[in-house]
């Protein structure tokens, strides 16, 4: 199952679930790249980074915001393009629109390699693509966008130090680069699996416990992204590790909260909603936090909730 529940709410990169924002008209757009191979060829004769937008052109109206906002505005290009290529990965509906990209295979697998949930995602690479940031839609117009990715690059420099050292440098710069990494959720990269392996062994236990947060994590994503959704398992998952937080367990959270309710267990519901409440991707966030409450209150209301349900039609509560 996708993980598309909260997204629009709660992520930095929103997959729009309802009503879409109206998107302003582009005025200019952007030089975009759309053959992978190509953007990185011009990075490395350029000596520039790639700035990737993962999109869906033609139905993600955040999507069609951010350009309009941001990328087609005049000043962006006048002061990123100085430093980006910029490469197109459109993931769009209509077959006029996929007839213009130029490899969907590609693109999906670099989709899933950055681990890319929700759209617009924009990846900030070296010229090899290999990431050190990541983020999406953000308010305030080309000119804090601009603010926003020059300190994603200023932090990306750890990333991109660790990567061009020395075999035997890389165990030294390890510990101020890993924690970008896991910031910008970029563990999964596969090009990145070396310093997993690294840090795992490297007895310092801040690293090791990122390391496990990440592997539980990446446990977690494959429990939402199976073909048929097994709730036992998930809300299992979810008890036995109430340390994680983040966009993925927010929307883990919010799936298996509705299955509790239904199937009775209108306690554990509460708790998982009330965690909810409490992530640091909440903090400000009115919107989702009315939308929790009303789930909460909902609950509250409901005198079945609790009672139990007889799903299998045997006349005797099955919870």
């Amino acid at each position: 199952m996708s993980m598309i529940i909260l997204t629009a709410l709660l992520a930095c990169s929103p997959l729009t679930v309802g009503d879409e924002p109206t998107a302003p008209v582009a005025s200019q757009p952007l030089p975009w790249v759309m053959d992978i191979s190509i953007a990185k060829e011009l990075a490395r004769k350029e000596g520039k980074d790639i700035l990737i937008n993962f999109t869906g052109s033609d139905w993600c109206g955040w999507c069609k915001r951010l350009d309009g906002e941001v990328f087609s505005v005049p000043s962006f290009h006048e002061s990123a393009g100085k430093q980006y290529i910029y490469l197109y990965l459109d993931f769009p509906r209509s077959e006029q629109a996929k007839a213009k990209v130029v490899d969907e295979d590609l693109n999906s697998k670099s989709r899933e390699e950055l681990r890319v949930n929700g759209f617009p995602t924009v990846i900030l690479a070296d010229s090899q693509m290999r990431p050190y940031a990541r983020t999406g839609y953000q308010e305030g117009g080309p000119e804090k966008y601009l603010e926003h990715i020059a300190e994603l690059r200023s932090s990306g420099e750890k990333i991109k130090a660790l990567l061009s050292a020395k075999e035997e440098e890389q165990q030294g710069l390890l510990a101020g680069a890993f924690g970008v990494l896991a910031e910008h959720e970029l563990l999964g990269y596969p090009g990145f699996k070396k310093f997993l392996d690294m840090a795992s062994k490297s007895g310092d236990q801040k690293l090791v416990k990122m390391v496990a947060q990440h592997r539980a994590r990446s446990g977690l994503m494959a429990l939402m992204n199976s073909e048929k959704q097994d709730f036992p398992a998930l809300v299992k998952f979810l008890k036995d590790h109430p340390e994680l937080q983040g966009s993925e367990v927010l929307n883990a959270l919010w799936l298996s909260h509705g299955w509790l309710h239904e199937s009775g267990e209108k306690e554990v519901a509460i708790q998982f909603l009330n965690r909810m409440l409490a992530d640091p991707l909440l903090e400000g966030n009115e919107q989702g936090q009315r939308m929790i409450g009303a789930a909460l209150k909902r609950l509250d209301e409901d005198p079945e909730a609790g009672a139990g349900h007889d799903h299998d039609g045997d006349g005797v509560p099955d919870h």
